[in-house]
Parts: C-alpha cells; sequence; structure tokens
C-alpha cells in the first residue's frame, strides 16, 4: 500500500485494515507482504509475532528496520526470485485493486508457488460499494490520498475474491466484508496438488 502521502484518516484505515488481518496471521510464520509500502507499517505491527517477513515494494527503499525484517525494492513483472515453498503467508493488503486485472493471475500462480503447503494470501481490498464513497473523499473533499484512488482499476466483489481463488489453486477459507461493508478481507489457503 502506498503510504507516502497517507493523512491522518488514511493511517487510521490503514490501521484498522492491519487489525482485521492481524487477526488471521499464525504467530512465528514467515511472511512476505507484498506491497508493504515504503514504510512497511504492517510488517512493523505485526514484528514480534513473526518468525521473518520480507516487504517487497517499488516505491520502498531497501533496508532491515529489524533483525527479523527485510524490505525489498521490487516491482513484480513475471517471478519472484524466491525459492518454492519459501513463506507460511503472503499479505497483499489494499494492493489488489491497483493491479490490472490481466496480471492478477500471474502473480497468484506465483504466490502459489512460494508458499509452503497449507500456507495463506491474508488479502485485503475495497468492496465495490467504496467506490463511490472513496472518490468523493478523494476528489471532492480531499481528505484521502487522490493518487491512491485514482490508480484502482478494479473493485472486488466477492464472487470476484472467490472465483480468483478457486481459478488459482486455492481455497477461499475466509470472507468478510469490514468498514460498514466498504472494504473486505479474504483469507485463501494453498490447495494441494
Amino acid at each position: 500500500m502506498g503510504t507516502k502521502d497517507f493523512n491522518a484518516l488514511d493511517l487510521f484505515i490503514c490501521r484498522w485494515r492491519s487489525g482485521v488481518v492481524r487477526r488471521h496471521l499464525r504467530p512465528g510464520c514467515t511472511i512476505m507482504d507484498f506491497g508493504c509500502g515504503h514504510q512497511a507499517l504492517f510488517l512493523r505491527s505485526v514484528q514480534k509475532h513473526i518468525q521473518r517477513g520480507i516487504g517487497l515494494d517499488y516505491d520502498a527503499a531497501a533496508s532491515q528496520p529489524a533483525a527479523n525484517l527485510e524490505i525489498q525494492n521490487f516491482h513484480f513483472k513475471d517471478r519472484f526470485e524466491f525459492p518454492d515453498g519459501s513463506f507460511d503467508c503472503i499479505t497483499i493488503l489494499a494492493v489488489l485493486e491497483h493491479i490490472p486485472r490481466d496480471q492478477v493471475g500471474k502473480l497468484f500462480r506465483e504466490f502459489r508457488r512460494i508458499l509452503k503447503e497449507g500456507g495463506q494470501v491474508l488479502l485485503t481490498t475495497p468492496t465495490p460499494a467504496s467506490k463511490p464513497l472513496l472518490e468523493f473523499l478523494a476528489f471532492k473533499l480531499k481528505i484521502i490520498s487522490g493518487p491512491e484512488i485514482a490508480d484502482h482499476k478494479h473493485y472486488w466483489s466477492e464472487a470476484d475474491i472467490r472465483y480468483l481463488a478457486t481459478d488459482e489453486g486455492f481455497s477461499c477459507e475466509a470472507y468478510q466484508t469490514f468498514q460498514f461493508g466498504l472494504n473486505s478481507f479474504a483469507c485463501f489457503a494453498k490447495a494441494p496438488n
């Protein structure tokens, strides 16, 4: 998630989202946070509860903010440089809506490859119901990040999320909306080969 021009409201929404995801994170796991933002806010918030975390973002500077955390400057094209079965969990928080739909399948196939057996993808994305409100807050009131909202490629419905899971070899183990139905959370489990 982009965070450079976040204001207090953006940060409040980000923390709320992180709290929803944290409840589903297995203690002691190895995690990759795809689209972690330049501050890697989610990884920093779970740093004491995980074994190792790697954050990837095209907008982040390479760093090691803690002994068990690493941030990499990375822009996904076709493949991750990680071996098969590298992670217990992959998070993709407020990022899916920024990815062109024709690239999503390739990304999730790579997620599946680098997840361990039984691994999970934890994701959040705005629901279609959020589009008018987000655009109003961003472009009319200018109280949330306009560039972030302008970059949304697709607002994912529950049906879209469940289809993505099935189509890419996952089972959708949990789906819920939060923030008054404007945001969604899903947990995908890597289905056996």
